[in-house]
Order: structure tokens, then sequence, then C-alpha cells
């Protein structure tokens, strides 16, 4: 049995799922029968927990040992180990072999792997996704590189992991698909996030399908905007099953609702879908600029299609002396605020202890402090501090507020939370302000959503090759709003997302 779910925004589809887990684990489905696959190990582990949480004489780390991404899953079935994977040296020496720029960093929501960014490896690893023959993919990329060099790097790369005995991401998917017997057989098989999985990935899940009893296969292909990374919509569209649609959204209002379906009806490629809004109305207002918007009050999710477009919006926002967040980094940086709430605890009579005081004393210029104290060499890290411990015993010369001791915090900064303080802002507290591309917000909510509409060039450009990613990615952007939509127009028609 195949179910497809499709769970338009706010609708509820992982907790459609989640219900799913719960249910089998009543009837008596053991939890190492049960496959809970999602593309970010966020949502797989949400999974895992709440059945643990539901049946607490269930283990989190033994019971559930198919609560993956298929990456994870991969890892897991091969007995891989972290010798076993591309590192960041093992880039580095690579790098260095082909004359290659590369960068490294987590893969993301994969503690165990790192990935190499390098413009070259990244198309070759998308026409590896995809499955496309290499030559084909190149005469697609439109990359200003002569074939002959975009070849030699993807053979160089073969011949690298080859003689060290190593994988990248996308090795562990091929090897285990040479190898499936490796896999689990499952009483069910649950697939969440489907819209933004990759060709390769999709072949995976039907292997795992293949063995497993009950299979639900989750996602929205609306929101599908990862298609430029190789997610490929058309697989979850023509997967065979019986078609369940989630229909009231518990998130989106009547009026941004409205807008919403006239934008994903231009969508050609698509599961047809009925669903409803929340009760509320709703609010959408129109303006030529962002600068004519309060965002003073209230939660607000800020987006905009390209990242460089936020830039504006950012010191704006910093100008009125808000708190905020962009890609999950506070305006203030974490070390500033520690030391900032730390240095006030202590002139209110508390104490701190020794990690809050080194960002203290790193906050302190030279002249604050005795010749000899300012590495704190003379303090034990396991004990707390006072105002006078530190003048008395670790050469602490002053006591005036933070933004007179404080001085090696760049003027800049202190003069931000300055006008943050003023407010009333909580330095502690969570902002309330979320600047995201709209990629980067999928699956996130606000009361407020402020929506920026124009494209950049390569947009644009898609727009006539490509309508339906580009009305996915405005579908995305306008539905992830509780209450009030904030829509600023294009500066030019012809660049901007059609309304």
């Amino acid at each position: 049995m195949i179910t497809k779910v499709f769970g338009p925004p706010g609708t509820g589809k992982t907790t459609f799922l989640l219900d799913v887990v719960e249910q089998e684990l009543a009837a008596g489905t053991s939890p190492m029968n049960i496959g809970y696959f999602a593309f970010t190990r966020k949502a797989a582990t949400e999974a895992r927990d709440r059945g643990a949480k539901k049946f607490p004489h269930l283990d989190t780390k033994t019971d559930f040992p198919w609560f993956r991404t298929l990456h994870s899953l991969a890892y897991h079935c091969l007995g891989a180990g972290s010798d076993d994977l591309m590192s960041g040296s093992d880039y580095a020496i690579f790098a260095k072999e082909t004359g290659l720029a590369v960068t490294t960093s987590p893969e993301t929501g994969e503690e165990f792997i790192v990935k190499g960014d390098n413009a070259i490896l990244n198309e070759i690893n998308l026409a590896r996704i995809r499955g496309v023959d290499l030559r084909t993919h190149y005469n697609k990329s439109e990359m200003d590189i002569e074939w002959f060099y975009f070849e030699f790097v993807e053979r160089a790369f073969r011949r690298f992991k080859a003689a060290h005995m190593l994988m990248d991401f996308t090795d562990l998917i091929e090897r285990l698909l040479e190898q499936t017997e490796r896999l689990p057989s499952l009483n069910v098989l649950i697939v969440d996030e489907a819209q933004d999985m990759s060709r390769l990935q999709w072949n995976l899940v039907k292997a795992l399908e293949s063995k497993a009893d009950r299979t639900f296969i989750a996602g929205d292909d609306d929101q599908a905007v990862f298609t430029w990374a190789g997610a490929d919509v058309q697989s979850f569209l023509s997967h065979e099953g019986e078609v369940k649609i989630l229909e009231h959204s518990y998130r989106v209002p009547a009026k941004v609702h409205a807008l919403a379906d006239k934008i994903v009806n231009r969508i050609q490629n698509r599961q047809p879908k009925t669903w409803t809004p929340r009760e509320e109305e709703g609010e959408i207002h129109y303006y030529e600029h962002f600068e004519h918007i309060d965002i003073s009050e209230g939660e607000w999710l800020i987006m905009a299609p390209t990242n460089y477009m936020l830039n504006d919006l950012h010191e704006w926002i910093k100008s009125q002396g808000l708190l905020f967040e962009r890609h999950g980094h506070r305006s203030i940086a974490d070390s500033v605020v520690t030391a900032v709430v730390g240095w006030e605890r202590l002139r209110k009579g508390g104490e701190i202890n020794f990690e809050v005081l080194q960002k203290v004393y790193k906050g302190l210029p030279a002249d604050s402090v005795k010749r000899g104290f300012k590495s704190l060499k003379t303090a034990e890290p396991d004990q707390m501090y006072s105002m006078q411990n530190l003048k008395d015993n670790h050469g602490l010369l002053t006591d005036v507020i933070w933004h007179e001791a404080l001085t090696k915090i760049a003027e800049e900064s202190r003069d931000y939370l300055i006008s943050v303080l003023k407010r009333g802002t909580k330095l502690t507290d969570r902002a309330p302000i979320q600047l995201s591309t709209i990629h980067g917000a999928k699956g996130g909510e606000a009361d407020n959503v402020l929506l920026l509409t124009d494209l950049s060039p390569k947009f644009a450009k898609d727009y006539a090759k490509n309508a339906d990613d580009i009305n996915r990615l405005l579908y995305v952007g306008v539905t992830r709003t509780r209450q009030t939509l904030h829509i600023v127009l294009p500066k030019n028609e012809q660049k901007g997302f059609r309304l």
C-alpha cells in the first residue's frame, strides 16, 4: 500500500505523519520496523522524539534506528566511519593538487560529513544526483569553463577518492544503491519533504519501498523551490500511490489564501489541490518601498528572493535599534551580549562564572585592568566572581556603566546596543524579526510577513524559461503569513514577481 500525502502550507503534514507513527506504535508495530526518512535531520529527529514521548518505555537512541535522513541511512547501512569520508583536510589536498579553490563546511543537517564548495565540483555533483550524463549536464549548465577542464576535474576527483579510499556525500547513496541487500525490510516506510529529494534519493526511496509493507510519501509539489539544487519534483508527481490531500490550513488567513490560490494556479505542472484557509480574514498591504512599513511591533519574517537583496533591509532595521536575526545569526554577537549582560550583573551586585568573565575582560581596555591581570591567570575556572572580588584579587580598576567600560567592543556595536536597550528590549530575548531568503524560510511562519518582490537578473531571466519555479517561490513566500502580508512592489514590473 502506497499513500501520497500532499500538504499545502500550514495544513499539518508533519503532524499527520507523526500521527501515523503513533498509530503504528499503538497497533503494536515495533519502532525497529518503522522508517521515517526526511530531507532534513531536524524533521526525522522530531518524529523520533514524539514517538518516544508518546511511548515512554521506548528509548530514542536504540528503539528508533530508522528515523534518519537518507544520507544518514546510507552511512549507517554501509558501516561507514568518519575516516571513510572526505574531510576538510582531504579537500584541501585535492584543491592543491588540481589548482582549484575549494572551501568546506558541514553538510546541512549532517554532522558526520563535510561539503566541498567549488563551482565545478558543485556542477559535477548536480549531474550525479540528477542522473544526467556529464557532457549533457555541462552543455546545459552555461558554465564559462572549457569542457576539457571540467572533465579533468571530474576525473581527478574520482581518482583522488579512489586512491585514498574515500567517499563524498553523494557516494554514500550511490554505494548503497549498489548494495541494496543492506537496506532494512520495514513494516512502515514514511518519507517526508518528498518535493526536495533528488532523483538519486528517489532511487533509494524506491528500493526501500520494495521491502516495505506500507508506504507514506509526503510533501507539497507547489513548495518545490530547490529544483536548482537538484530536487526532482516530477518524480514525486509521477510516483504511484493513493493520493491524500490535507485540506485545511491552520496558518494562512483568507485574504492571503486567495492571493496564494491565484499564484499557484499559474503553475502548469502540479497536483491539483483544494484547501481552505483559517477563518480569520487577515490583511494584505502593498508598498512602493520597505521604509514605509512600521516593523517596530510584533513578530516579523522578512524575505527576499536572494540574499544580497536583504542588505539594505539589514542596515535599515539596525538603524532603528531593532533586534533581529539573519539566517539564524543574531544582529548582536552572542559573545557581546554575554559580556554586556555579565558586566551589568556585576554592577548590580551579582556574580558571574569564569566563562562569562573571560568575555567581560576581553571587552575591557588595558587601562581598566592592572598590568598582568588581563589574561585572568589569577582566576580559577570553577569559581564565581563578584565586582568586589575582581577589584580585590584580579586587577579590575573600573565599575562604570557597560558602554563606558567595555570599550574594546566596537563603537558601532555599542551605539547599536544602546539604541536597542533604549527601546526596552531584553538582549537575551528571542529576536522578533527574522531576515531570510525565501528558500531559507521554507517551513517558517510569522504573524507579519514582509516580502520583497524584486527578482535578481538570473531569476528574472528564468521566468521566461521556467515560470513554474518562480511561481512556486512566490507561493512559498506569501504562504508564510499567519495574519498580515506586507508586499513591497518591484521597482520594475518586468523584473519582479508577477502578482
